[in-house]
């Protein structure tokens, strides 16, 4: 009895999907629109060539489920930066080379630095620790300090600084070219 059912089950799904089909080929309507994310059932013959118009429908729906957009927004901060990179040219092995990346909040937030990180240990930045209010100015302090296993070439270092803008992190640049030591 349990088999019968179940055969029976199965040809009633067959049955549905051959119809929907054929429905689908008489009226050579497309039944299945896909768009770039999401595949939906055609009720509107002219939705075919039109799937903005077919999304929209689609949202206005009581039966598509919403996005609740009523969730605390990211702060609205942005750091303009003057110059991302800085070119050290020529240095010295053991040698101190200190350059400040100077930044505005050109948001309407306060800024909030959370952290900065040099790629190495040689590149060691600062940054205030303090919010930074819309329109004020800042610096990322760098101090690049090339070791031995560096000279005789060209070195490029970064600094990552996270922060409460979108994206959260921002990728400054530092380069230079480490001169051989003297024996």
């Amino acid at each position: 009895m349990k088999d019968k059912t179940n055969i029976s089950l199965a040809i009633s799904i067959a049955a549905i999907f051959i119809s929907l089909y054929s429905l689908n080929a008489k009226n050579e309507e497309q039944l299945f629109i896909k768009s770039e994310s999401k595949t939906y059932v055609s009720g509107d013959p002219s939705a075919k060539n039109n799937l903005n118009k077919l999304e929209k429908n689609m949202m206005e729906s009581p039966l598509t489920p919403q996005l609740n957009t009523s969730q605390k927004k990211l702060p609205k901060t942005q750091m303009k930066f003057k110059n991302d990179k800085h070119e050290f040219g020529n240095v010295e092995v053991n040698s101190e080379n200190k350059y400040s990346f100077a930044f505005t909040n050109s948001g309407t937030e306060p800024l909030k630095i959370s952290n900065a990180k040099g790629s190495c240990g040689c590149t060691v930045p600062n940054w205030p620790k303090e919010p930074i209010l819309p329109g004020q100015s800042g610096n990322i302090d760098v101090v690049f300090r090339p070791s031995k296993g560096q000279a005789g070439s060209k070195q490029t270092k970064t600094v990552t600084v996270s922060a409460n803008t979108s994206p959260e992190n921002t990728i400054l640049k530092i380069t230079a070219f480490v001169n051989k030591a003297e024996e």
